[in-house]
């Protein structure tokens, strides 16, 4: 399901990355604007705050992935300034993408968007495949042969079965590679 990034689940974010670093990110304001060029910013002047676009983050095709990189694009500068003093894209700043986990590139990439776009409708698609497996049921695997799905534990894409194959004697196996992999019967 693609998400809507308001205000709440940006300041989550935000309070994840301070979680972190140790600083008060998500203590700052934070405003929407109608921006189709600048998609976030961290400002200095009239007081620290942060800006995001609504046209992109109210967007539910947006990329959740753009979005993360964008707000820890932001926040990488917000703590650039607060433990360096700086501003920009230098070497500093690049060093607090590395902690926070962002992009160090300086412009949106629509190629990275669709990208995102692609991999998560692709990771859906799979989540949905893996919601026809259940205890009980036989495949055929590619090595072990025959066997039977005893167990199903975790969720999502991290889930994985155990099954009990007629040679191989019980194996657990993720879910998502069985589905690739394997012939359900």
């Amino acid at each position: 399901m693609k998400k809507v990034w308001d205000e709440d689940a940006i300041r989550k974010e935000l309070a994840r990355l301070d979680g972190i670093t140790g600083l008060n990110g998500a203590e700052l304001p934070i405003r929407f604007t109608d921006a189709q060029c600048v998609i976030g910013c961290y400002h200095l002047n009239n007081g620290e705050r942060f800006s995001f676009s609504r046209i992109y983050f109210m967007d539910p095709e947006w990329a959740e992935e753009s979005a993360l990189d964008t707000i820890r694009h932001e926040y990488a500068h917000y703590m650039d300034y607060a433990i360096y003093g700086n501003v920009g894209h230098g070497w500093t700043w690049k060093k607090c993408c590395s902690v926070v986990a962002a992009c160090p590139v300086r412009l949106y990439n629509s190629w990275k968007n669709d990208y995102y776009n692609k991999k998560q409708t692709e990771k859906e698609q799979k989540l949905l495949g893996m919601h026809d497996y259940k205890a009980g049921d036989y495949i055929i695997h590619p090595k072990y042969g025959k066997g039977m799905i005893t167990t199903i534990a975790g969720v999502e894409i991290m889930k994985t079965i155990q099954v009990e194959f007629e040679t191989a004697g019980v194996r657990k196996l993720s879910l998502a590679w069985v589905s690739d992999n394997c012939i359900k019967l």
